[in-house]
């Protein structure tokens, strides 16, 4: 018996045959393709969009299917949403004047949790143009970020900002970024523990 089938019937079983609601084996299904695949490569790694494709299923419901997955089937939430959080960070860009990150965050889950974040800090997030791409200011990022990661992560990614910023041209200070972005979102993964970096890693296919 493969893997996925163990953890099918483990979860469908858990409560008696024949008691779990559709909805929910749906959400089941869906949280098995994203870890194991249909031939072996994980579904996580891969849009909404590719995902809906491959399935012959409609993008809004792919994207819920995943929001219902992660809350019932993805382990600690909080696991789950800073995770899927850095997966986005890890390839963040920066407006042209530096004083806007942006992420573009199709997961329901870490977006909501994000934008949730910012509304307790009272700051603003911008998605008028695309719902999946959240602007921010840097300073509210580092807000929210500084209230759930390692101190001193966040300052070596303050610096990194810092530095990027005083790049002459758009195209540098982009490629500096990207590069502190990415670093500090494998840092701020392992402080924060096994659990997060699990997550992290599922979502960047490592």
């Amino acid at each position: 018996m493969s893997t996925f089938e163990k953890d099918f019937l483990s979860n469908y079983l858990r409560f008696g045959l024949g008691s779990m609601p559709k909805a929910d084996i749906d959400a089941l299904v869906m949280h098995l393709l994203d870890t194991y695949g249909l031939d072996g490569s994980p579904l996580v790694i891969y849009s909404n969009q590719t995902v809906s494709e491959r399935l012959k299923t409609p993008v809004a419901k792919v994207k819920k299917l995943r929001y219902d997955a992660a809350l019932k089937f993805g382990g600690r939430i909080e696991d789950q949403a800073q995770g899927r959080l850095l997966a986005a960070l890890s390839k963040a860009s920066l407006e042209p004047e530096g004083e806007k990150i942006c992420l573009i965050i199709e997961d329901s889950l870490a977006k909501n949790w994000l934008q949730g974040q910012l509304k307790i800090h009272q700051h603003i997030f911008d998605y008028s143009f695309n719902t999946e791409i959240v602007k921010v200011s840097a300073a509210g990022l580092f807000e929210v970020l500084s209230a759930v990661f390692d101190p001193a992560e966040i300052e070596v990614f303050k610096k990194g900002y810092d530095e990027a910023k005083k790049k002459k041209t758009d195209k540098e200070r982009l490629e500096t970024f990207k590069g502190v972005a990415k670093k500090f979102a494998e840092g701020a993964a392992k402080t924060a523990g096994e659990g997060v970096v699990k997550v992290l890693r599922a979502h960047i296919g490592l």
